[in-house]
């Protein structure tokens, strides 16, 4: 059996997942500008602390404005870096997410219950998710991609975590009675991670607009015949294997009557070819990612009016 995890803190892919940096430029970052330097695992793996996640958040955010990361590393080094924590908040207790995992490793369900309430205590519904349930769950991938965990571990766990995004999704749809607009969520053909998908259902609904889940390895051309039927708004789409991906592309610039949006792991080394193919790449957690689709949608609608508005 594997191992109780001995470390806590944030593996490369959690950071890049919650930041929206790839794991690669992580590392070269690492070596050229000396931030961020992980502490190292008995194991060897890089751990991230929580100030790391918030400090490269807004990094990230930054170079989306167009900062130039020369510049900024200077502010990280100078500790003049302003760091909006509300806008990249971070768990301050990895070590409760750590418990859930590690008893979800012995599988003992009334513990890692015990802990996930522990470790969500006082968090609203859109904390909950960010802080805890969607860092964990790309930490199950992690254990089981380093062989500290099985698959039916790796199973497990992911499913505990899917059930706490149902429950909290289940009530965000319940309170949201009048959804502004409304977006076709799911996986491509191929791809049957439905974690991701959870995730932007929970912050559609949290801000005002409803979320029609389509679930996992749904042929493109489905999407199609949804959106000349429902109308939505936007399709967003999560991408966490690569394989097949220029085919998926393709398929997908095929759509017609909404704005196809892609996010994932996946798409921090697609982002070109997503944007070639006429899709709009979003990156970062879940909550920035659909963060960028309502700005995008809100902006082009504005947009859209006012082209039609008399002089």
């Amino acid at each position: 059996m594997a191992k109780l995890a001995e470390n806590t803190g944030y593996s490369i892919a959690a950071v890049s997942k919650l930041t929206g940096i790839g794991c690669h430029t992580l590392r070269v970052w690492e070596r050229r500008y000396g931030f961020p330097v992980p502490r190292r695992s008995p194991s060897g793996h890089r751990r991230y602390a929580a100030d790391h996640v918030q400090v490269l958040g807004q990094l990230a955010h930054r170079l989306r404005e167009g900062g130039a990361i020369g510049d900024l590393m200077v502010l990280v080094r100078a500790g003049t870096l302003e760091v909006e924590t509300e806008e990249f908040p971070v768990s301050a207790a990895t070590s409760l997410s750590t418990a859930i995992l590690d008893q979800l490793q012995l599988g003992d369900l009334a513990r890692a219950e015990a802990a996930y309430e522990r470790a969500v205590a006082g968090l609203s519904p859109a904390e909950r998710a960010g802080q805890v349930i969607e860092p964990n769950i790309v930490e199950v991938g992690e254990r089981w991609f380093r062989g500290e965990w099985n698959v039916f571990q790796e199973h497990y766990a992911t499913s505990f975590f899917r059930r706490k995004l149902d429950v909290l999704l289940d009530q965000a749809q319940a309170d949201n009675r009048s959804p502004s607009r409304t977006a076709l969520v799911g996986t491509v053909q191929g791809d049957r991670h439905v974690g991701g998908v959870l995730m932007i259902c929970l912050y559609l609904e949290l801000a005002g607009w409803r979320a029609q889940q389509l679930g996992v390895d749904l042929p493109v051309r489905e999407y199609q015949l949804a959106v000349d039927l429902w109308k939505p708004d936007a399709v967003c789409l999560s991408f966490v294997l690569s394989r097949n991906v220029n085919k998926r592309f393709a398929e997908l610039a095929r759509i017609r009557g909404a704005p196809v949006f892609v996010g994932g792991r996946s798409i921090l080394n697609y982002q070109g070819l997503a944007r070639r193919n006429g899709l709009r790449p979003i990156i970062g957690a879940a909550d920035e990612a659909t963060a960028q689709v309502i700005a995008a949608v809100e902006r082009e609608v504005c947009e859209k009016h006012a082209s039609h508005s008399p002089l």
